[in-house]
């Protein structure tokens, strides 16, 4: 009996989908490979305003992230109102128990994985509303894969706070998605609630009503973009307007909130409109260029602007985006095209909110390309087929010929998955991605200083420096640098120049939180606690979510028992963050009056560990309470018989009190415990330099200055300064000189006698008038005496 084998046709189908399900399979497993290595790198850049140092997030306050934009970021000029991402930066944090970026990314990445589906998803559905094959999803599963390969969105994926990008991108498609199911979603408009909620993620998201506008006029309505202004082309233009009209509307109304909710210090950063807008073209012809060939991906790029229309790059970058947009707006008037013209506007609409007349303080960021490059990929795939089949029909019937194509393709994606693997590399910690920096951007101030502090905060102090001085003379008004210079001098040892970076960096920013508080952390440092105060309380005016400067103006109103200005402090972050623990412990301290001494005490009676008592002994120290300092060690060694730590505490107090060889034999129980003890190596060399000069004090013939200056250099560093003072005489009375009598005024500033220090200063620069840390101690002095 003749018939139709129905059998084959379903065992067809079964497999085809089982292989679309393999393909699938493939496909995620190995963008969960190329992303493996990104899961334990660092918070990046503005990720220290937005998540490390905004005490905002420290607890989900929804109410308040979508009323306060100030929420977002500590640092005012970033304000910008986006309490979606806000909410999610909190969420990650509670999740993490603090800054476990582990959390985010995996946060993040799931976010990406989500992304990467509904692109597929929207492809999906859109051609088979055009009807473009028989294989729709597995065009679709090749768009999304690639989109997920790229090596260039591994910039977005790895910086933390540009999860605002992947998460605009999300609900911008899940509305497509939605309005393409059609029925009641697109008839009552509930698919306009998923950009909306994208709004409150990035402004990026705001390009969703543009682009679909775009997606009626080629798609519904078929207009030849070219020439829309004709009569027939114009009222489908304003049909697909009419359609897309409920997206606009939102998208205003929505701007409009979003300008009244952000804060006034709010800054972009740009200067010059023009400039920024003609620069803008060639921009894009990287975005293109990078988006096939990724050869020059970095984290802070060193473009500047073009300062004039006829500069070559300018009328370069002009005339190839404009051609590029001819052929995309030609592509419309043919459905085999309508796709590439698509995919192509998609790119440049969606790029117009960083690319346009707006200016911003970076010329270019490659993470801004992410919503860009779903288009970009749409044109590519779909172009790539129309030019294969419309020029290369026959040869595609070769075997050898698909072959290739197929490998071409494998390369081709291959190759973005290692890329995507040695940007996580270079993402992993500062030193690496700012190491980078200096080499794609050699000409940009802002990598060489950010990869000098990854170098200082491995202690290369020199090598610091150098690209400090090399960032300074491409910015020399950057007031970030001189507070990092700032940092450096001083952890160096030269005080007086650390103070004029700090100064400095206030002369040209006034209003930077940062700079008055680490202006405030040095002082703190320098025992110059009621200036550090107000820097601190200052700080904390313009930005009050600012971490760093809430703990450390506690800490120092604590430190003086100020109980109503740390209850009052602590009562004004906790109505902000009502849950932020170092603030409720600090009321509770307030409220109680317990010293720093009174808790630390009741910590270690109550709960008695060898830990809690060297704390107590280390706190007996800064307080000058050196017989206390041994006790309370004694009582870490009684609960831990071998504690080196607690062993340097002891000699370090045997040192203040002048008795070296007690020191030098609590420093060398220390290092029997522990030998490569490098504090407690350097503290027994000064002990035993003290001990010898203490010993040869007796008999003048056998002691030197030198020796004698060398000690009161050590005795300044352990903050012993009347010591310092007398080793730094004994000096002068074997041979006088400006370095001895320098020492003596460094130590007067430091104990505050600044008529004692003048009147060294002056008696070293007049033996040795070239004396810079003479002179500079000399100023502090009078400075200080003026005040």
């Amino acid at each position: 009996m003749k018939g139709i084998n129905t059998s084959n046709k379903n065992n067809s189908r079964y497999f085809k989908n089982v292989g679309f399900l393999i393909l699938v399979v493939i496909s995620l497993a190995t963008l969960i490979f190329a992303y493996s290595n990104h899961f334990s790198n660092s918070f990046h850049f503005d990720d220290s305003h937005t998540i490390e140092n905004n005490s905002a997030i420290h607890e989900i306050n929804l109410k308040l992230f979508f009323t306060d934009a100030t929420t977002f970021s500590s640092l005012p000029s970033n304000q910008s109102y986006r309490p979606l991402t806000t909410l999610e930066n909190a969420i990650d944090y509670k999740l993490g128990d603090g800054l476990d970026t582990k959390v985010f990314h995996i946060h993040i990445f799931l976010t990406f994985l989500i992304t990467c589906f509904l692109i597929g998803l929207f492809i999906k559905k859109l051609l088979d509303r055009i009807n473009y094959s028989e294989d729709n999803k597995y065009w679709a599963l090749l768009c999304a894969t690639i989109f997920g390969f790229l090596c260039a969105n591994a910039e977005t994926v790895n910086y933390i706070i540009q999860r605002a990008e992947i998460t605009a991108a999300l609900f911008l498609l899940a509305g497509f998605v939605v309005f393409l199911s059609g029925g009641i979603w697109r008839k009552y408009y509930i698919y306009l609630l998923f950009p909306l909620i994208g709004f409150f993620a990035k402004e990026m998201a705001f390009v969703f009503a543009p682009l679909l506008l775009l997606y009626s006029l080629i798609f519904e309505e078929q207009v030849d973009l070219l020439h829309f202004y004709r009569k027939e082309e114009f009222k489908k233009t304003l049909k697909s307007f009419y359609k897309a009209l409920p997206a606009f509307i939102l998208t205003i109304i929505f701007y409009l909130l979003y300008t009244k909710m952000r804060p006034m210090t709010f800054n972009p950063g740009g200067l010059s409109t023009l400039n920024y807008l003609i620069t803008q073209p060639m921009v894009m012809v990287h975005y293109i260029a990078t988006y096939f060939i990724p050869y020059n991906l970095s984290a802070d790029t060193d473009w500047v602007v073009y300062t004039s229309i006829l500069d070559y790059r300018a009328i370069l970058g002009i005339v190839i985006i404009t051609l590029l947009v001819y052929v995309a707006l030609r592509a419309s008037n043919k459905k085999e095209t309508h796709l590439i013209s698509f995919g192509f506007l998609w790119f440049f609409i969606s790029l117009l909110p960083t690319s346009s007349f707006i200016p911003f303080a970076e010329v270019l960021n490659d993470h801004r390309t992410f919503i860009p490059y779903i288009g970009l990929t749409i044109s590519f795939v779909f172009g790539v087929n129309y030019i294969l089949k419309k020029y290369l029909y026959s040869t595609l019937k070769n075997q050898k010929v698909k072959t290739i194509i197929f490998l071409v393709m494998i390369i081709f994606l291959a190759a973005n998955v290692y890329g995507v693997r040695q940007r996580n590399k270079v993402w992993n910690n500062s030193l690496s991605l700012w190491k980078d920096v200096t080499i794609k951007s050699p000409n940009n101030g802002r990598g060489l200083m950010n990869y000098g502090l990854a170098l200082m905060a491995k202690g290369e102090y020199a090598e610091a420096e150098s690209y400090y001085k090399k960032a300074l003379l491409l910015n020399p008004n950057y007031a970030t640098l001189h507070i990092n210079l700032g940092i450096l001098t001083n952890a160096m040892g030269d005080k007086i120049e650390a103070e004029d970076y700090f100064k400095r960096a206030l002369e040209l920013n006034p209003s930077s939180h940062s700079g008055l508080y680490y202006y405030a952390k040095y002082l703190n440092e320098n025992n110059r606690f009621e200036e550090a105060k107000k820097l601190l309380s200052e700080a904390l005016k313009i930005s009050p979510t600012y971490t760093h400067a809430q703990v450390l103006l506690l800490n120092l109103h604590h430190k003086a028992e100020e109980w109503d200005k740390l209850k009052n402090l602590a009562e004004s972050i906790l109505n902000r963050s009502p849950n932020n623990r170092i603030a409720r412990d600090y009321l509770n301290v307030a409220q109680n009056k317990k010293s720093i001494s009174m808790i630390l005490e009741e910590e270690a009676l109550m709960e008695p560990s060898a830990e809690k008592y060297l704390n107590l002994s280390l706190h007996y120290f800064r307080s000058n309470k050196f017989e206390k300092t041994i006790s309370a060690a004694r009582l870490a060694l009684s609960l831990k018989k071998n504690y080196p730590e607690a062993y340097n505490n002891i000699g370090i107090a045997h040192f203040r009190l002048g008795e070296y060889d007690k020191a030098i034999e609590a420093y060398t129980k220390a290092l029997n415990l522990k030998s490569d003890f490098e504090l407690a190596k350097n503290n027994l060399s000064d002990a035993i330099n003290a001990a010898e000069i203490q010993n040869r004090d007796s008999n003048p013939k056998n002691s030197s200055a030198d020796d004698f200056l060398d000690l009161s250099l050590t005795f300044y560093n352990n903050g012993d300064f009347l010591s310092c003072i007398k080793a730094a005489q004994r000096s002068n009375e074997i041979s006088p000189s400006s370095a001895a009598f320098n020492n003596i005024c460094a130590a007067y500033n430091q104990l505050k006698k600044y008529d004692k220090a003048i009147e060294a200063c002056n008696q070293a620069l007049k033996l040795d008038t070239s004396n810079k840390l003479a002179r500079g101690n000399l100023n502090f002095a009078n400075s200080k005496k003026i005040n």
